[in-house]
């Protein structure tokens, strides 16, 4: 039992100044036009003895595996940390760059100097922690109905001298308050969140997790299918300051009544190498799906498709389909599952023999005080956060999503089995599949902080 530690943060700002194209939506086809608000990298670094963690999160859609493993074999060069003890993450902002090119690079650069940074100013700090409640969560898989999202806020915040220094919390929703109409650079409801904390925290560095946002949106958004173009359109700043506000709010509530946390830190990662979802389909079937999905996508976009739309092009052409003609849900799904059958089965026909077999799926645990986090690489579903919690038997047991990677979404293994999951988005553009969902949460299950109640 450690009651004495030191703490670092840092951040640095990522906002590019130039037009650059928008990740998130694919009906976006033009750079972005301007900044709502400037976009930043953060990081958090806790020591206890030989015990250290090192967290680092951007405004960013997602951390690509190219990416989340540069950063971490740098910091390690720069640190002295273990691989295990450095976790990447994304808020998963749906305005944020496309992370390509000169970009890439340079938010490489800066993540790594945020990290840098905020194990150089390491001082001695107490935690404390607790976990609060947001009533702003619609599961857009169910529709609503039943409800089923993870209200919980976890919020950890180091403390000098009685007053905070750094504040990590997190929730489970997709940042999408903003959505495919918004040309503009933003941070969305967690960029909100994060300035309005600092700015009545003077002094105080706020750094956001996103957790089981794979099927949840904010109430904000329209009550439509994952696969509708309609349901994220239309949203405004003042749907984002609501969202960003209830948040901040709620953190510094929890803050108020926070009770203290034991300096216990643990770290474990492993990188398992997983087959794709669909990777085992044999050419003849790819063929066929393409075929089946050509068809299609003829019926909505004409026989010259092809020739007319680009690939990167296609899912904002069908998008365009559904809000001309009003498409009835049914016809909706069925175009804009073609889409994805119809980039997925030729994207893997074109790769051929060099297709990957397998790809590399981080999985890492760390324990801070009381609090158990699986960090997982890609949009996880709260079903998957709910098995977690049971695995841990804490109710301070929470998945820290789009970490280490990017594997698309992760379902839970049952969601697989459902009768609609070939035209559930979630499922049909999982990066793994049932074994391989199953697989990650077994191996976090074995990575498992020793000082849990885990057996």
């Amino acid at each position: 039992m450690h009651n004495a530690g030191r703490a670092g943060v840092a951040r640095v700002d990522i906002t590019p100044d130039v037009p650059l194209p928008l990740a998130g939506f694919g009906q976006r086809t033009t750079p972005s036009s301007g900044v709502l608000d400037r976009i930043a990298a953060k990081a958090l670094y806790l020591e206890c003895a030989d015990q250290r963690l090192l967290i680092v999160t951007a405004d960013l859609l997602c951390i690509p595996r190219r990416l989340g493993a540069a950063v971490v074999e740098a910091l390690t060069r720069h640190t002295a940390l273990a691989p295990p003890q450095i976790c990447v993450c994304a808020s998963h902002t749906h305005s944020a760059p496309a992370i390509d090119g000169d970009y890439a690079a340079f938010v490489e650069r800066e993540m790594v100097r945020a990290g840098t940074d905020a194990v150089a100013t390491a001082r001695p700090a107490t935690l404390v922690g607790g976990v609060g409640r947001t009533d702003l969560l619609l599961n857009r898989r169910t529709r609503g109905a039943p409800n089923h999202v993870d209200e919980r806020v976890p919020v950890i915040a180091a403390l000098a001298d009685g007053a905070p220094f750094a504040l990590l919390f997190g929730v489970g929703c997709h940042p999408v308050t903003l959505g495919w109409d918004n040309p503009s650079i933003s941070g969305d409801f967690p960029g909100w969140a994060q300035r309005a904390l600092e700015r009545d925290l003077p002094g105080a560095t706020a750094l956001f997790f996103n957790t089981t946002e794979g099927n949840v949106v904010p109430l904000t958004s329209p009550n439509r299918d994952a696969l509708d173009p309609r349901g994220y359109c239309g949203g405004t700043l003042a749907d984002t300051e609501r969202v960003g506000a209830a948040i901040a709010a709620e953190v510094r509530r929890v803050l108020a009544r926070a009770e203290p946390l034991d300096w216990r830190l643990a770290a474990a990662r492993a990188d398992l190498q997983l087959p794709p979802a669909g990777g085992d389909l044999a050419p003849e079937v790819l063929s066929a799906r393409l075929d089946a999905s050509r068809d299609v996508l003829t019926d909505f976009l004409g026989r010259g498709f092809e020739a007319s739309t680009a690939p990167t092009r296609l899912w904002a052409a069908a998008s365009a389909v559904v809000m001309r003609r009003d498409l009835p849900e049914p016809e909706m799904r069925r175009l804009m599952v073609a889409c994805c059958d119809y980039l997925g089965a030729r994207a893997r026909l074109d790769a051929g023999s060099a297709g990957p077999r397998t790809v590399t799926a981080p999985v890492q645990v760390l324990g801070i005080g009381d609090f158990e986090f699986a960090a997982l690489p890609g949009e996880v579903l709260v079903e998957v956060g709910d098995a977690w919690t049971q695995r841990t038997g804490s109710p301070r047991a929470f998945v820290i999503g789009l970490a280490n990677a990017h594997l698309r979404y992760l379902p839970h293994p049952r969601h697989f089995a459902e009768p609609e999951s070939a035209v559930r988005y979630e499922t049909v553009t999982a990066g793994l599949d049932a074994d391989g969902v199953a697989a990650l949460l077994d191996a976090a299950t074995r990575l498992h902080s020793p000082h849990s109640n885990v057996a």
